[in-house]
């Protein structure tokens, strides 16, 4: 099974495919595409990296993603990379405990460290909102 909803690399998913996969969540979806382009002309993309990962989708800020996302059924997940100035600032700012420790369990790479969590709610996509704003910043 993928991690992605979408495993097949034969079809490349579009609006209409993740709106069925992740439900009521696509509110959310489309509300972080509009906050991401708040910092500039996001470029959004899909990218297949593997069988066992399936289709991610990715908001670029210029060449740096913010922000990966990741069809569930139902729902959806954020998948960040964080260098150390931006863990600095998550850690100064009101993200939810949750996932604070999501960040200092993930393995620090050179690229930085890798955390994702689901978005189901107003909230979780609040915090993911606010993550953007301190990767794009940072």
């Amino acid at each position: 099974m993928s991690l992605s909803f979408f495993d097949n690399k034969a079809f490349t998913p579009d609006d209409g495919a993740v709106a069925l996969a992740i439900g009521n969540t696509k509110a959310f979806w489309d509300e972080l595409q509009a906050h991401a382009a708040s910092y500039g002309k996001p470029i959004c993309e899909w990218k297949f990296y593997s069988k066992a990962a399936g289709w991610s989708f990715l908001l670029k800020c210029g060449k740096r993603t913010l922000v990966y996302f990741i069809p569930q059924e139902g729902f959806f997940k954020v998948n960040f990379v964080l260098g150390e100035r931006a863990i600095e600032a998550v850690r100064a700012a009101n993200i939810p405990p949750g996932i604070l420790i999501l960040i200092e369990e993930a393995k620090p790479y050179m690229e930085g460290r890798s955390f994702m969590f689901d978005i189901k709610t107003e909230a979780d996509c609040n915090t993911a909102k606010q993550i953007i704003g301190i990767k794009h910043n940072n």
